[in-house]
């Protein structure tokens, strides 16, 4: 059934299944299927949703929706429903049209919204998400990429690994459905440490731990998936209810609200074959969440932009892009040469 799903789609699918079992649901609903595309495909959720906030309120809707039951074991092979079967069938019909050889995650977003009186699709509609909007979207993102613009990409990446060399800094990398990284969130500071240790601190502190420990038993889990180690991932899968118990029960004890997610120093994006309208509405979700500056970057007219609160969208002059606290410079010229 699956043969044309790319490896994102297959996941998302996993990944509706697991949000499914965690729910207690016997069937894989939409809002499963959308809280699996949310979960793995980030770059799409950035372009339509924009927001960290605007996910978090999706998935927070779901709960609010979804009546309490006993969760069921992440090893348990629970069905599709009839509306996720069509979901499905209509991401197939989309691929097509747009005379796509795969079925990706973007294909299975136009699924959702087709089936318009889904929860999901609901959902989706509330957030300024229609099917006319990401229709136009993937067919620019499907545009061939030149062969400059490739090596733009292999450069932007060896940059990446360098600065991370350096250390002082940790970065959430996002990729296209070429594995290209076209998007970069970068945070000052050492990425969370999972050998935290269990040590006697302020249930604020101890409740910021368990949230660490969360997001890398979700990593590990990720990448268990991509390379097809299930095994693994049912392991992860139940590290992470693990923690969301002690969550909860650390919430409850304390009542304590839920932290807020970390915000990027900065932001960097590769721009190819977009509307500016809506790259900057990207931007200013970046500058509402409090991400510092994001850095814009495009190949294809050897450009760069950048975006603040103060000055809004400029485009850069110079030859170095920099901010000083921590010290990042990019130099354009090998970037772009």
């Amino acid at each position: 059934m699956f043969e044309r799903y790319t490896e994102k789609a297959r996941r998302t699918i996993f990944f509706a299944r697991y949000e499914a079992s965690q729910f207690g649901s016997p069937y894989i609903e939409t809002e499963h299927l959308l809280l699996g595309l949310l979960r793995e495909d980030k770059t799409l959720a950035n372009l339509f949703l924009r927001s960290h906030a605007a996910v978090e309120t999706i998935r927070k809707q779901i709960e609010g929706h979804t009546a309490p039951r006993e969760k069921v074991s992440t090893s348990v092979d629970l069905p599709l429903s009839h509306e996720c079967r069509r979901v499905l069938a209509y991401g197939a019909e989309e691929s097509e049209r747009l005379n796509h050889k795969h079925i990706g995650t973007d294909h299975l977003l136009l699924g959702l919204l087709r089936e318009k009186e889904c929860f999901a699709a609901q959902l989706l509609r509330e957030q300024g998400v229609t099917l006319d909007s990401v229709r136009e979207q993937v067919q620019q993102a499907k545009a061939p990429v030149a062969q400059g613009g490739s090596a733009t990409f292999a450069r932007f990446d060896q940059w990446l690994s360098e600065l991370e060399a350096r250390g002082g800094i940790w970065t959430v990398k996002r990729e296209d459905v070429e594995n290209r990284t076209n998007h970069v969130a970068i945070y000052a500071g050492e990425q969370p440490n999972e050998n935290e240790k269990r040590q006697e601190v302020a249930p604020a502190e101890e409740l910021a731990q368990i949230q660490k420990r969360m997001d890398l038993i979700i990593e590990r889990m990720e990448h268990a998936i991509a390379n097809h180690e299930f095994e693994k991932a049912r392991f992860h899968s139940e590290e992470d209810r693990k923690e969301r118990e002690n969550l909860r029960a650390l919430r409850k004890q304390f009542n304590l609200e839920e932290p807020p997610p970390p915000v990027p120093l900065l932001c960097i994006e590769i721009i190819r074959n977009e509307r500016f309208s809506e790259i900057q509405k990207r931007c200013d979700g970046y500058i509402a969440e409090g991400v510092t500056q994001v850095w814009l970057v495009d190949p294809d007219f050897k450009r760069a932009y950048t975006v603040t609160k103060t000055e809004g969208l400029r485009e850069f002059k110079g030859g170095v892009l920099q901010i000083a606290n921590p010290l990042l410079e990019m130099d354009l010229r090998r970037i772009f040469d």
